[in-house]
């Protein structure tokens, strides 16, 4: 494990003036854990919600979490009926010395069990920025691409999010002719469960566990950085506060994850895909996290644009294809989440540093 920090001001920190966390905008709606016999019954929605707040009933359909903020597990799951989730506490970090914090380390440093992509993963947080988002920002990188892209890591990194780039199981060819194997083989690549026989992840080496494992060692080795504030009680990632975003064939998972738990948001680069040679099923599922907080990003010389905008269609990303890089666009681009780049390629899409507008209305910048 390598931690490496750089202190100064952020170029757009006013003054360094951080704040000392600012609390989030709460879980989504509906999603409370509510009596402590909600259970999750569908999905990955965990256990019970033993200390769920806002919930009126418990969850149905998979939904339930601790705290009341993870209530999305059941593909229609949504938690109790009247129950609004939310943060359990306010993010608390230390900005006494203001620096730039970059953690590195491998899976298998934190799990013995870890047998497949290996690669050292990348955890930063600035403390230099003026305020902080409340949110981790988790980072898939392209087929076969060390964990990143690390471009988008510092990118989040900088605008107050917690950042951290996940090694996943990204090697294999996704381009199948079963419109099932494209969602099963992501989803395997996320729970570490076993739903086909393209791939095989175990539970060491899935996205989840890997994840929760992470900001566990994070909240040990770095606790001025608060990384505890993304962890149910019980030591699972809290998914209302954590957004997926990727580029290619990270930016299909992030949003296939983005169907079985409830996040705050993902944002896709250069994808989703998954439309070629036949479509999957996932992509025309009922989502956990609403579409309203699902992006998509294309360029439009992208030999994959007419897949992503078949992507786009099926999943019901709201608005119509706006071009974010012509004269007299601007954010919000008309409320819309279809986004594209009329001079932009594959690797295009994936570089917010080139186009900072865009990827910034995405994340939910500016904070509010």
């Amino acid at each position: 494990m390598r931690i490496t920090a750089w202190i100064g001001c952020a170029w757009w920190a006013l003054g360094c003036v951080a704040c000392g966390g600012s609390s989030s905008d709460g879980g989504p709606p509906g999603a409370g854990g509510g009596a402590a016999t909600g259970t999750a019954t569908t999905g990955t929605g965990g256990a019970a919600a033993t200390s769920g707040v806002g919930g009126s009933a418990g969850g149905a359909n998979g939904a339930g979490g601790a705290n009341g903020a993870n209530g999305a597990g059941g593909a229609n799951g949504a938690g109790g009926a009247d129950g609004a989730g939310g943060a359990p506490r306010e993010l608390h970090v230390d900005t006494s010395s203001p620096e730039l914090s970059e953690i590195r380390f491998k899976p298998s440093e934190l799990d013995p069990e870890v047998s497949d992509r290996d690669l050292e993963q990348v955890a930063l947080l600035d403390t230099r920025v003026a305020r902080f988002a409340g949110k981790l920002v988790v980072t898939l990188s392209g087929s076969s691409q060390p964990p990143g892209p690390l471009d988008l890591t510092r990118f989040v990194a900088a605008r107050g999010f917690h950042a951290f780039a996940v090694a996943y199981k990204n090697d294999y060819n996704i381009v199948q002719n079963d419109p099932d194997t494209f969602g099963d083989a992501r989803l395997e690549a996320f729970d570490g469960q076993d739903h086909t026989a393209l791939i095989e992840v175990t539970r060491a080496d899935s996205i989840e566990a890997r994840l929760a494992k992470a900001l566990a060692h994070l909240k040990e080795v770095h606790p001025r950085g608060d990384w505890g504030y993304f962890l149910e009680d019980d030591g699972s990632p809290r998914w209302s506060v954590i957004i997926f975003s990727g580029h290619s064939h990270g930016a299909s998972s992030a949003a296939r994850i983005g169907k079985v738990v409830w996040l705050d948001r993902v944002v896709s680069l250069a994808g989703p895909r998954d439309t070629n040679p036949v479509s999957a099923t996932w992509l025309s599922e009922p989502s956990a996290t609403p579409v309203d907080r699902m992006f998509g990003l294309t360029g439009e010389r992208d030999e994959q644009h007419p897949d992503h905008l078949k992507a786009f269609d099926l999943i019901g990303l709201p608005g119509e294809l706006v071009e974010v890089d012509v004269p007299g666009a601007a954010p919000p681009y008309g409320g819309s989440h279809r986004l594209a780049l009329k001079d932009g390629d594959h690797g295009a899409a994936g570089n917010c540093g080139a186009h900072v507008a865009v990827c910034e209305a995405m994340f939910g910048l500016p904070l509010p």
